[in-house]
């Protein structure tokens, strides 16, 4: 991997959301499909977009996207945040199409061209023509240009001949995500937007907001399991996003809720894996009890890390160095907290109670 515009591509790609064979379809979008019809152009629209990220993977430059080398510009780079933002692109033209344009009982979308043209400068999307001919190599036509150019005043047919479904389902999650905000949901083709009504969003309350990116089974029950004992302890949390994805935080303290600081645990979605956070001051008062635990406890305990630029110019008030094992480890905890795990489903309470136990220290 050589460009920046490949790495947040392949998680893009990645963010593609698993879904079951069957799954609930609200009544309201029943009455322009049947279940199974609205599943056929789900499955097609699905492989349509793994098809783009694929030739994107592949040919970046092809597909009009910005080539910034990763080892010229640094992550906090303008260009790596430029090629961040542009890893999104065809998901947006897929989803204005879808928002901006008028269903037809045929199965077409009518948009007209001055609505297009406002939408695509909303989101900031540039030559729309040349992206629309793209779309032709994943079976969509883009009808009513004039010399390859949009046009005033004119209406842009938007169809794909080989299954009308595609589009009756592209038009349904565009204008589902679009009327409730839930534009990621869109790009991960999030099944749970056909549960309620155009209006309502019942999902993400709780720990499906990260754990439905996880590829892994294990890894959601988990993050399910984690979620529900925090909850159970008296945690309140809240919801976060990163460049990697989404995140929950849990507070002992609705004040530190309220202020987004001093939160105890993390639970991560880091380019759609599990990745458990936790924040240990006084780690010299839990040693004893992680020496008790799981081999897979006691290892991750053993792990240093190198630190951020506080601790070479010798700033640094928030990492921890302690001894165990024979072996002498730091962890940073400038950027996050200082422990980061996997946990699995015989193991995460070692360290709940590993946190907890030294809360009470000062």
């Amino acid at each position: 991997m050589k460009y920046w515009i490949e790495r947040w591509s392949l998680l893009r790609k990645k963010e593609l959301m698993f879904y079951p064979d069957r799954f609930p379809v609200n009544d309201v979008y029943k009455t322009m499909c049947t279940w199974e019809e609205l599943k056929k152009g789900f499955d097609e629209l699905h492989e349509i977009f793994v098809r783009c990220y694929d030739d994107i993977l592949n040919d970046p430059a092809d597909m009009g996207l910005p080539l910034y080398d990763m080892n010229e510009y640094g992550y906090f780079s303008k260009e790596a945040r430029s090629s961040r933002e542009e890893s999104y692109k065809y998901a947006k033209i897929f989803y204005v199409l879808g928002y901006a344009g008028e269903l037809k009982q045929n199965g077409e979308l009518y948009i007209h061209s001055d609505t297009l043209k406002e939408q695509c400068r909303s989101l900031k999307i540039t030559k729309i023509e040349v992206f629309l001919s793209k779309l032709g190599n994943y079976g969509i036509a883009a009808e009513g240009l004039v010399n390859g150019k949009i046009k005033s005043n004119t209406e842009i047919f938007v169809s794909f001949p080989d299954n009308v479904n595609v589009i009756k389902v592209l038009y349904i999650l565009a204008v589902k995500a679009h009327g409730t905000n839930r534009f990621k949901d869109f790009c991960r083709l999030n099944y749970r937007l056909f549960e309620s009504d155009w209006d309502t969003v019942e999902y993400d309350k709780g720990v499906e907001a990260v754990s439905d990116l996880f590829h892994s089974e294990q890894d959601r029950e988990t993050a399910r399991l984690i979620h529900e004992e925090l909850i159970r302890r008296n945690y309140c949390y809240n919801f976060q996003e990163w460049n990697e994805g989404p995140q929950i935080r849990y507070y002992r303290k609705e004040a530190d809720r309220n202020r987004n600081t001093n939160a105890d645990f993390w639970l991560t979605c880091m380019d759609t894996e599990l990745r458990f956070y936790f924040r240990i001051r006084h780690i010299d008062k839990a040693l004893d009890y992680i020496k008790s635990c799981p081999d897979s406890v006691v290892d991750s305990f053993l792990v240093s890390d190198n630190g951020c630029g506080n601790r070479v110019s010798g700033a640094c008030s928030s990492g921890i160095s302690y001894e165990f094992n024979g072996r002498t480890v730091w962890r940073c905890g400038c950027c996050n907290p200082n422990f980061q795990v996997t946990p699995g489903a015989e193991d995460y309470m070692c360290y709940i109670k590993a946190v907890e136990m030294t809360q009470n220290w000062k």
